[in-house]
């Protein structure tokens, strides 16, 4: 195999084009519409947000959400995306847990010349929020993991682009998040969706896919049931639509928040759930989607190789080993690896960095860059032989963090500082722990942070998980984190974490801190912190932050205060968020 000819340069080829320009001039339309008084606010409020538009804390200002299926992105198109974060007053856009893009504080009136501007490189906004089909995640190895069948991608590609503007997928009760997994780890996330899909060789040896429904988080989290163990790949668009017709019929149309179909399987139960989506999946047969035809080959035996990792007196760069210690991880393919960009504070990143990733995305590797549900970058098929100049490259434009994939490597939603519904500033609270775990090696114990209790940090999930909340002490409000311990996603699906009750923000570091402590200390020779944590029973870790929890008699003055708050709480300042809208 020639991998030069075979992964250097293939982006060239990759169709990553899901823009329409009439969308654009739809949306210049009825805000014109809206701005002349023929569309009433609600009715252009509900599609603005289908059109990627995202009202923020901030008065008259708005998020741009940018899709990008599977998390992909090419080169040229990072480099638009930096000439739209430049025009940000941050000048700083926001990886997001489901792979996209966001960025923040855009008047309404450059909306469109932006959104117009993107299109024209293929980046799409269309049905990025509001109720609809949102961007659809993907495992970020797929095509080149070990442990996969086959490249779930095509699969991918086609579900978007059927689903994509289709009208019976509009107006839905909620919206709808679909994630395709390459393998039974479940590196994206599947057990957490509306539908999750998780690639295998069916018996008759094809791919197909086991199919999963009604998975989510926030609040009430479910786990995704199993309604079919295997489908052929070729036809999965048949089992989702007929999931998607079920939802517009038996989603809760009157109370928004339980409107998810995770609240209709906990409503039916698993077994009535299955036999009415049955009945929708019987209809969709009768006249059934067409079959995907630009399927994946299957993959063989992947290749059994290690990459040597390096030690530092072999003449690299400070800092190298490290770094190539938790960023580089092997490919199926021998001499070929993956290079995690790791990027703190829930994703931040600035126009020159995307330019500098446009530039070693074209250099390194198969020339299209992956976002993670981690928050991070990846490249793909870089080879061996080039990671100490890709490292010094890295470094050079502020992207060269040791770390990823490790506890330090934190998942962190904006929380208050634009959103609505957020009540703490939890990317200060990912900093604060950032610090703390620095140093820390584990692979397998995760930290995600949301400023509020639904979920876009994802803390359900974390071995360590905190959502902001208030809570008064002696009367007066004081910002606190839910802190919730054990939360994971693997072939078992999801568990979610155990809520060891309220701690004060300025608090919270010390409560990670000591469970960490009481972790290490008592972890058998063969077993992690992070294990140890997620099969503790919750009594004996709330005892280890007890006094924490209780500060009626206790309190200072700082706890009063947020973290990186320029000043005191002032209790309940949240909006209406539209994220319900």
């Amino acid at each position: 195999m020639d991998l030069d000819s075979d992964f250097d340069q293939s982006a060239a080829d990759f169709d990553n084009d899901y823009s329409q320009l009439s969308d654009v001039d739809e949306f210049v339309a009825r805000t014109q519409d809206y701005a002349e008084g023929r569309l009433a606010p609600d009715a252009y409020r509900a599609y603005r947000l289908t059109r990627g538009v995202y009202g923020q804390r901030q008065p008259d200002v708005f998020m741009l959400r940018i899709k990008m299926p599977g998390g992909i992105v090419l080169p040229h198109q990072l480099r638009a995306v930096a000439e739209v974060v430049e025009q940000s007053p941050s000048r700083l856009g926001h990886i997001t847990t489901r792979e996209n893009i966001q960025l923040h504080s855009f008047p309404l009136g450059q909306v469109d010349h932006w959104m117009r501007y993107l299109a024209q490189t293929g980046l799409t906004m269309t049905e990025a929020c509001g109720s609809a089909v949102r961007n659809i995640t993907q495992d970020p190895w797929s095509g080149l993991a070990q442990d996969e069948p086959f490249d779930t991608t095509p699969y991918l590609q086609a579900i978007v682009r059927f689903f994509l503007r289709n009208p019976r997928a509009q107006g839905l009760p909620r919206k709808f998040k679909i994630a395709v997994s390459g393998s039974p780890a479940d590196r994206g996330y599947a057990a957490i969706h509306d539908v999750g899909l998780v690639a295998l060789l069916g018996q008759d040896g094809e791919p197909a896919f086991k199919v999963l429904v009604g998975g989510g988080l926030a609040s009430m989290p479910r786990s995704a049931l199993v309604v079919h163990p295997e489908w052929p790949a070729r036809d999965i668009l048949t089992p989702v639509l007929a999931v998607i017709d079920f939802f517009q019929e038996h989603g809760n149309r009157k109370l928004r928040s339980k409107a998810r179909i995770k609240h209709v399987l906990r409503k039916m139960g698993d077994e009535p759930f299955r036999a009415k989506y049955q009945e929708y999946l019987d209809k969709v047969l009768i006249d059934p989607p067409p079959p995907i035809v630009e399927t994946a080959t299957i993959h063989g035996p992947a290749s059994q190789w290690t990459f040597a990792r390096p030690s530092e007196d072999q003449g690299q760069a400070p800092g190298f080993e490290r770094w190539a210690a938790t960023a580089v991880q092997e490919t199926r393919i021998p001499g070929r690896v993956f290079v995690a960009v790791r990027l703190d504070r829930g994703g931040e990143v600035s126009r020159a960095q995307l330019l500098a990733l446009a530039d070693l995305t074209e250099r390194f590797g198969e020339g299209k860059l992956h976002f993670t549900p981690q928050q991070n970058a990846l490249l793909r098929a870089v080879r061996v032989d080039q990671l100490p100049e890709l490292h010094r490259l890295l470094v050079q434009a502020n992207l060269g963090l040791a770390g990823a994939g490790t506890t330090a490597d934190i998942t962190s939603c904006p929380g208050i500082s634009t959103c609505n519904l957020g009540i703490t500033f939890s990317r200060h609270l990912a900093d604060d722990l950032v610090e703390l775990t620095e140093q820390r090696r584990d692979g397998d114990l995760t930290i995600k942070i949301s400023g509020c209790h639904n979920s876009c940090g994802q803390h359900h999930i974390g071995t360590f998980g905190l959502y902001g909340a208030l809570k008064r002490i002696n009367g007066r409000p004081a910002p606190h984190y839910r802190l919730m311990v054990g939360g994971d996603v693997g072939p078992q699906g999801a568990v979610f974490g155990r809520d060891l009750g309220l701690v004060p923000a300025r608090r919270a570091r010390t409560a990670v801190q000591r469970l960490l402590n009481w972790a290490d200390a008592r972890r058998g020779a063969d077993q992690t912190a992070g294990h140890l944590l997620r099969t503790a029973a919750p009594e004996e870790l709330r005892a280890v932050v007890a006094d924490l929890l209780d500060l009626d008699q206790g309190a200072t003055d700082l706890d009063f205060w947020d973290i990186g708050a320029s000043e005191a709480f002032l209790g309940d300042t949240t909006g209406e968020g539209e994220c319900a809208v």
